[in-house]
């Protein structure tokens, strides 16, 4: 009893984690995605589809002396098994779209709602699930967070879209301009991304996540305001074509971890500035524009403290 119990509690899902494709379709009992459902890059899916190949030739080839395997069917042959009506989209699978049933057989490169997702997904940041205030910021739920006060999302096709937290935005204050990498461009996580302009001082921000950069919000260039407004969702910066996807967001925080970050990122900013900004010490609101409470040398420093510049 105890050892089927046991058994159970390894095959829940953790928090901010999905199933693999593999699992959701049955064919393993227990497998996690760690590479954002781009199964085209995936050392796990390649190994799995030669290991299922295998095992058919050898089916074919000695039928009888061949031994019993139970990885003789493709997640795809699996899942093209369902009623049609129970072949989830991968879209939906990562819960991106609430409802889709996948109507080409799972040929992702040949389907007409994939390349739209795909187009979309480039040019736009899907809703936040949730939000937290956690001392007068606010936290998106589901997102991963830089030292730096940046923000990286995993999205589905391996893409990574990077953004400034609301205490970074806030720290800034309202922007007048700011200067993004160009397409192509390689970033690298902890070393400086991008720069932000207003009122005549400049800073640069540092980078979540190494990899080449696919898309930028070009609408910041008319509005940097977005950023202000809407840091996870509207004003989010740039994508990325990650290099090191999985070593990087071991050094992101997540989850419980970045609630911890934020308030002792709040309490070193109250002790920093108690004497030059309005924030309450009994866990109040902060203030919406650190900027206009810190001038010259003082935000300099705040800055350089926080963004790790």
């Amino acid at each position: 009893m105890e050892t089927r119990q046991r058994r159970a509690s390894m095959k829940i899902v953790p928090p901010g984690k999905k199933k693999c494709i593999w699992m959701e379709a049955g064919v393993v009992s227990y497998k996690l995605c760690d590479n954002n459902y781009d199964c085209s890059t995936c050392v796990y899916d390649h190994a799995m589809e030669v290991k299922v190949a295998r095992h058919k030739e050898t089916m074919m080839l000695k039928p009888l002396e061949a031994t019993p395997e139970k990885f003789n069917e493709t997640w795809v042959e699996r899942m093209m098994q369902l009623p049609a009506s129970r072949r989830k989209c991968r879209y939906m699978i990562t819960g991106e779209v609430s409802r889709k049933i996948c109507p080409n057989a799972y040929e992702c490169g040949n389907c007409s709602f994939d390349q739209m997702m795909q187009e979309r997904v480039q040019s736009e940041a899907l809703p936040v699930r949730a939000t937290t205030n956690v001392g007068g910021f606010e936290l998106a739920e589901d997102i991963y967070y830089h030292e730096g006060h940046t923000w990286a999302r995993p999205e589905y096709g391996g893409r990574v879209r990077v953004g400034l937290n609301d205490f970074g935005q806030k720290l800034m204050g309202r922007l007048a301009r700011i200067e993004l990498p160009s397409i192509g461009h390689e970033v690298k996580q902890g070393e400086k991304g991008f720069q932000i302009r207003r009122n005549g001082e400049s800073a640069h921000v540092l980078s979540p996540i190494d990899g080449i950069v696919a898309a930028t919000n070009d609408k910041l260039f008319d509005n940097p305001g977005l950023i202000n407004e809407s840091p996870f969702e509207n004003g989010w910066l740039f994508v990325v074509e990650p290099t090191r996807l999985r070593k990087n967001l071991k050094g992101l925080y997540y989850g419980e971890d970045a609630h911890t970050f934020m308030n002792e990122e709040r309490e070193r900013l109250f002790s920093m500035a108690h004497d030059d900004l309005r924030i309450a010490a009994d866990g109040g609101a902060s203030v919406e524009d650190i900027f206009e409470e810190l001038e010259g040398k003082n935000w300099a420093k705040v800055v350089k403290a926080f963004l790790k510049t």
